[in-house]
């Protein structure tokens, strides 16, 4: 597989997870809800099942501000109910300007992304125990789900193009010099090695999501199916 088309896989594949992983929470919600009537249950036992990508997200934020040297003025990871809506986790740090808050705002999908080369690294999945593959689908399965961040965390993501055209004209004025780290082997060996690793686990990710999705559809015509034969 070419470079090229190696890099265009992995972004493709990572809003690709992002717009099925929406629509995989959304279904599974309006699933629940033919069974249960009390949102604050169902909403709770959907916070529950991505409870462990809400850890990562949320030590994501939390690591990237204090990085970043932002206090942080409170982390939590459980959810709770704010008016109608739950909030399945937070951190408060201080915002001091827009680069570093859409910094900390985007943490969780590299935390996401260094999880998947972590496993990747360490051979932890697939393994010889069907337990621990088990484990290690959900996982894949809820930190892929929890990577990307809500509206609130992406507020500064409007100054972002002003930004990079200010970027661009530093670079062209001052005449910086930056292709040597294009022409670094060992370093775009590196990326690409990291890539060709994520890209396997985002594919898994995928197809966990579309599995789950056809499952939903065929409940749902079989639900009705029932419901027209009463």
């Amino acid at each position: 597989m070419s470079q090229s088309l190696l890099i265009f896989l992995f972004f493709f594949q990572i809003v690709l997870i992002y717009l099925l992983s929406r629509w995989v929470i959304n279904k599974l919600f309006h699933f629940l809800r033919i069974f249960i009537s009390d949102d604050h249950l169902v909403f709770s036992l959907v916070s529950l099942l991505f409870f462990p990508g809400t850890i990562v997200h949320e030590v994501a934020h939390f690591f990237a501000a204090t990085v970043l040297f932002l206090r942080v003025r409170s982390i939590s990871i459980f959810p709770k109910w704010e008016g109608r809506e739950i909030k399945l986790g937070s951190v408060l740090y201080e915002k001091k300007d827009f680069v570093r808050g859409l910094l900390v705002g985007i943490a969780p999908i590299f935390a996401g992304l260094l999880f998947f080369w972590f496993v990747a690294v360490f051979n932890l999945f697939p393994s010889k125990s069907i337990v621990l593959n088990i484990v290690f689908l959900y996982l894949i399965f809820a930190v892929s789900s929890m990577m990307f961040s809500s509206k609130r965390d992406l507020v500064d993501l409007i100054y972002i193009f002003p930004f990079l055209v200010f970027l661009y004209g530093f670079i062209y004025i001052f005449d910086l010099k930056l292709d040597y780290l294009i022409r670094n082997e060992a370093l775009r060996e590196t990326i690409l090695n990291f890539i060709k690793q994520v890209n396997i686990y985002l594919l898994i990710s995928i197809t966990i999501n579309v599995l789950l999705l056809i499952i939903f559809l065929l409940l749902k015509k079989l639900i009705k199916r029932k419901t027209s034969a009463l």
